[in-house]
């Protein structure tokens, strides 16, 4: 098997403990993955767990079937999903880049003019590396999806980001005029961005409301926290919602949540600390709750942008055109 065309590693951080990982690439398929696993002797974590965390891309199914496929081993021998991994093992996982992080087949390009594209992120890709989230684990050898857009525009820059797991429309500029007004129009709010959230427990206090309040993030931990008021590093948020949908039955509500302010988790963080958290989130939401609906990837949806520059801008026209992404992506995502 030649062709090898690179080698790196780097390492993670991940249940207090250290992974060092060797990529092999054949042309473009990804072969092998080398996990060594260092750290406290003491320390277990379940396969399943760790390979799910560090691809959340990788589906339960895709997962299960390789290890029946002997696809993936622990130091060279056939393995189960319940094995404890601890200090020294070496994981082998023989799986494609197309499980691993999601990339799709051909972008979808929901909007496109002279001066900017709306393109859908689907879960688990990356925007892409300059933006460094924990939650990420991000490594500079990882596709993205500015990587992917460039292949098609090579003058096209991200003008802002989604997490990981949030799938949805992100833009794109097309030249340096309209990367700058659009960088400013984010700042200032001239950019509205619309959000579908399926939230768990049906019952609010009001169905519209603008959520005001402090969020400060833990630089260790990447978890960022709710406050009422202003504390030492924090930064003020808005975020405001509509109940659009309820089923007391399975007790969940569907949300169209946009912010005022854009920072980091925003979305996430707020709705947890009104109890209303989404559904499918591991880091904000409840495992509890994932299981009870069998979801595990968070059901937020970045499904609509609209517009207000002022006249002299240059994307002034922009203002009576909405850029929405298809029902199909984020409709009937609980049954």
């Amino acid at each position: 098997m030649g062709g090898f065309l690179n080698l790196f590693f780097f390492s993670l951080f991940f249940f207090g403990v250290d992974f060092f990982i060797w990529r092999w690439y054949n042309f473009a398929m990804r072969v092998c993955e080398f996990f060594n696993i260092k750290g406290d002797k003491e320390a277990r974590v379940c396969l399943s767990s760790f390979v799910l965390n560090s691809f959340p891309s990788l589906s339960r199914n895709v997962l299960f079937k390789a290890i029946r496929n002997k696809d993936i081993k622990v130091n060279g021998k056939r393995v189960s999903k319940d094995m404890m991994l601890k200090s020294g093992d070496v994981l082998n996982i023989y799986i494609s880049d197309l499980y691993l992080f999601n990339l799709p087949k051909q972008l979808e390009y929901v909007y496109k003019d002279d001066n900017l594209l709306g393109v859908y992120k689907p879960q688990g890709l990356l925007s892409n590396n300059e933006y460094y989230d924990e939650e990420d684990n991000t490594n500079i050898d990882e596709p993205t999806l500015e990587d992917l857009v460039k292949k098609d525009f090579p003058s096209a820059k991200i003008c802002h980001r989604l997490d990981r797991n949030t799938s949805g429309i992100v833009l794109f500029s097309l030249n340096e005029v309209a990367y700058n007004e659009l960088l400013f129009g984010f700042k200032v709010g001239a950019i509205v961005k619309n959000y579908i959230a399926y939230v768990y427990d049906c019952n609010f206090k009001s169905e519209h409301e603008t959520l005001e309040k402090y969020l400060k993030k833990d630089s260790k931990s990447g978890y960022s926290k709710v406050y009422d008021s202003l504390v030492k590093d924090s930064q003020k948020i808005i975020t405001e919602y509509f109940v659009i949908y309820k089923n007391e039955i399975k007790d969940y509500a569907i949300l169209d949540v946009s912010i005022h302010t854009g920072k980091t988790h925003q979305i996430r963080a707020q709705l947890k600390e009104i109890s209303h958290p989404i559904i499918g989130d591991s880091k904000y939401g409840k495992n509890s709750i994932n299981k009870q609906f069998k979801i595990y990837k968070q059901l937020l949806f970045a499904y609509k942008y609209s517009f207000k520059f002022k006249e002299k801008s240059p994307l002034f026209y922009l203002n009576s055109k909405t850029i929405l992404l298809q029902s199909k992506y984020y409709e009937n995502k609980i049954t």
